[in-house]
């Protein structure tokens, strides 16, 4: 397996969520590639290159974005264990399944990260909240395959 690679490719994932796919907004949302990095990372190395590759992820979403640091940092690595635990229990080998996981993981990690932000002043009215919380986890799941069929490959061969 190519862990290596799998480093740019999270630099890579972030700069293109923070620039290009502004041109691809539907209803002000965007998917989360680095949150799909770590769904994707979950599923194709084990526990502990997910883990080390989580935090990485973290560390360089909460770097790039706006929110309170350590949010991402806090809850990917948390998304990659509880991705493990749940691969030892169901088979995550097709896409529905994958698409299923990757809106779940997203719509409790855009709750509580919009919940935070709630919590330490912000104000955000409940209607862009719940927007922004079910429309960004469903772009995020549909956009999930398409990143998965391009990447897996990649990651997956020896060497």
């Amino acid at each position: 397996m190519r862990y290596w690679i799998f480093f740019p490719a999270i630099v890579i994932l972030g700069v293109l969520q923070t620039t290009v796919l502004d041109f691809f907004r539907v209803f002000g949302v965007k998917p989360d590639l680095l949150l799909i990095s770590v769904v994707i990372g979950s599923l194709v190395f084990g526990f502990k290159r997910a883990f080390i590759l989580s935090v990485f992820a973290g560390v360089f979403k909460d770097a790039l974005g706006v929110n309170i640091f350590g949010i991402n940092t806090l809850l990917f690595p948390l998304w990659s264990f509880l991705i493990a635990r749940l691969n030892r229990e169901i088979t995550i080998d097709y896409n529905l399944v994958r698409i299923a996981l990757a809106f779940i993981i997203s719509l409790i990690h855009n709750t509580i990260t919009g919940l935070i932000l709630i919590y330490s002043g912000s104000v955000i009215p409940p209607g862009l909240f719940l927007r922004i919380v079910f429309l960004q986890s469903v772009y995020t799941a549909l956009i999930l395959p398409l990143v998965f069929k391009i990447s897996a490959p990649i990651f997956l061969k020896d060497g």
